[in-house]
C-alpha cells in the first residue's frame, strides 16, 4: 500500500486546527455587562434576577433557568458582592454564546413588541410577594367588609327609585349627640313623620335605609331640612304600604358609601396587579 493512500485519505493536523479556527470564529461574542441592568448594589439574590429574567427573556419558552441553576453553575451559594452578580452573568453569557443564540437583546429590551422599551415588570422576590400579599389581603378584607356592611342598605335604597310618591307632613324632627370613642360629637338625624296612601294614613320614620342609624360628625343641623310642620314627599311601596321613605333611589345613599367604594376599586387593581407580579414571578424562577 502506497504512502500516497495515506497522505490522500487522513485529514491533516492543519485541517483540524482550520476548522477548530473556523467553528470559533463563528461564535458571536454577547457585549453585556452589570452596568447595563437596572440594579445600583449587588448585593442580594433579588438582583441577581435581574440577569436570569433577562437569560428567560432571550432564550424563549423551553430553556428557561433558575437562579439556583447558576448559583450552582458559577459555585456561589449566594449574591452579595458585584464579584458574584459577575460569576453570574458570564455563566449566563457562556451558554447564550454556545448555544448560538441569535438576536440577544441588552437588558431591558423588550423583545415582544420590538419596540425597545423597558418594560417594568422585572423579576420580584419571594418575600416581596408575601409581603405584597399580606398588604392585599388586609386592605382587600377591610374593603369587602365595609361594602358588605353597608352593601344591603345601599341595595334596598336602589330598590324605592320605583316607589310611589305621596303627600307626607313632618310630625317631629331632630338631631341626637353624643361623644365618639375618639372624643369628637357623634351627630344623628331622626325624622318623624306621617302620610297618606289609598285614603289611609301611615306612620313613617325612615330617611333612607342607608341613612338608618347612620351618624357622623357633620350633620349637626341635618334637622334643618324636616322641620316639624313642614310639608313632605313620601315614597311609599305600594306592595306594603306601611313601608316608606323620604329619599329614595340614588339621593338616598349615604355619603359614607361613596367614600368605600374607591377603597375597593383599589384592592381590586392591587389583586390583579399580585396575581400578574405572582404569575410572573413564578415563571421566571421556576419554570
Amino acid at each position: 500500500m502506497s504512502e500516497n493512500f495515506w497522505e490522500a485519505n487522513l485529514p491533516s493536523s492543519n485541517d483540524d486546527d482550520e476548522q477548530q479556527k473556523q467553528s470559533v470564529s463563528t461564535v458571536t461574542k454577547i457585549q453585556v455587562t452589570l452596568d447595563d441592568f437596572p440594579v445600583s448594589n449587588w448585593d442580594s439574590d433579588n438582583d441577581g434576577n435581574h440577569i436570569v429574567w433577562w437569560y428567560n427573556q432571550n432564550r424563549g419558552e423551553g430553556s428557561r433557568k433558575t437562579l439556583d441553576y447558576f448559583k450552582s453553575k458559577s459555585g456561589i451559594s449566594k449574591i452579595s458582592t458585584k464579584a458574584d452578580a459577575q460569576k453570574i452573568l458570564d455563566s449566563v453569557i457562556t451558554i447564550l454564546e454556545n448555544d448560538s443564540v441569535e438576536g440577544v437583546s441588552k437588558p431591558g429590551y423588550d423583545t415582544e413588541s420590538g419596540s425597545g422599551t423597558i418594560d417594568i415588570h422585572g423579576p420580584t422576590s419571594i418575600g416581596a410577594l408575601f409581603g405584597g400579599w399580606i398588604f392585599t389581603g388586609i386592605w382587600c378584607s377591610v374593603s369587602f367588609l365595609a361594602l358588605i356592611f353597608i352593601g344591603g342598605p345601599a341595595l334596598a335604597d336602589l330598590g324605592t327609585t320605583d316607589w310611589t310618591p305621596t303627600d307626607g307632613i313632618v310630625i317631629d324632627s331632630g338631631v341626637d349627640e353624643s361623644t365618639s370613642s375618639e372624643g369628637g360629637p357623634t351627630y344623628c338625624l331622626w325624622v318623624d313623620y306621617q302620610y297618606t296612601y289609598e285614603n289611609k294614613t301611615y306612620s313613617g320614620y325612615v330617611v333612607s335605609y342607608s341613612q338608618e342609624d347612620s351618624c357622623n360628625s357633620w350633620s349637626e343641623d341635618a334637622d334643618e331640612k324636616y322641620p316639624p310642620g313642614s310639608d313632605v314627599t313620601v315614597y311609599v311601596n305600594p306592595d306594603n304600604p306601611a313601608e316608606a321613605v323620604l329619599e329614595n333611589g340614588f339621593s338616598g345613599l349615604d355619603f359614607a358609601i361613596c367614600c368605600v367604594f374607591p377603597f375597593v376599586i383599589i384592592g381590586i387593581i392591587m389583586l390583579v396587579s399580585m396575581l400578574r407580579s405572582t404569575f410572573s414571578t413564578l415563571k421566571s424562577n421556576f419554570v
